[in-house]
């Protein structure tokens, strides 16, 4: 019997280096999802995006040491990212990295290289589990659900602004985990009660302007729209 965990995984800076945040999603085995998410004062984006990865490798050790019969059967890593950087390095390149000593072809010194061992020493104590991996490359800022999704607590978590983070059963998370699944972004408009939907700024501009009390916000997926309804005191409707 296949077990399956999903990472998705993204991070963010706000001037790289500058203020960053990583953000990630796991999903367990036994139908769980938590989000995850952290920040660092002084850091680079590669360097937000190789740590939501290495934090979801710790989330898998951690949840197959609390539950030993798991790695009687078959366990599969999904992980699903954005950045061509992480997903490059931790299938291809860690093992050349490592054979030539923590250099690049050029004979550069490789750059992160502490998370890079990190992440290394959790694949291979995965491995010893009968963990394998699976690496899938999605477009950043695609429409891409759950990518979506981490890019937002990972930019938030840069910005220093707080933000809810999802612990419960997968049926109860509104957020698609298909690779495929798109949401288009939508400008969202509350003018004297009446929400609105529009597909573009210029038609929420129309809506808004020069009314008062009104409010508007592009959102980027369904928790993101489900949080700011909340946030306005309004029924999705």
């Amino acid at each position: 019997m296949l077990r399956q965990f999903q990472i998705i995984s993204d991070g963010a800076c706000s001037k790289n280096p500058g203020p960053g945040g990583w953000g990630l999603i796991l999903v367990t085995p036994d139908g769980r999802v938590q989000e995850f998410g952290g920040a660092e004062e002084e850091t680079t984006n590669n360097r937000m995006e190789l740590f939501g990865f290495y934090r979801g490798l710790q989330e898998v050790y951690r949840f197959l040491n609390a539950h030993p019969n798991a790695s009687v059967t078959s366990i599969r890593v999904r992980v699903i990212s954005d950045s061509k950087y992480v997903l490059e390095g931790a299938e291809h390149s860690l093992p050349k990295w490592l054979d030539r000593g923590w250099k690049t072809v050029a004979g550069e010194p490789v750059k992160n290289q502490d998370l890079w061992e990190k992440i290394l020493k959790g694949q291979e104590l995965l491995g010893e589990l009968g963990v394998e991996f699976e690496y899938v490359l999605v477009k950043g800022h695609s429409g891409s659900e759950a990518n979506e999704r981490v890019d937002q607590i990972a930019v938030k978590y840069s910005r220093g602004e707080g933000i809810s983070l999802f612990q419960g059963n997968l049926p109860s998370y509104s957020i698609s985990l298909d690779v495929g699944a798109r949401f288009e972004p939508v400008y969202l408009s509350l003018v004297s009660g009446k929400l609105e939907r529009h597909s573009t700024w210029d038609a929420c501009k129309r809506a808004t302007d020069g009314k008062a009390g009104a409010k508007y916000k592009k959102v980027k997926n369904r928790l993101e729209e489900q949080e700011t309804l909340k946030a306005w005191g309004v029924s999705p409707g």
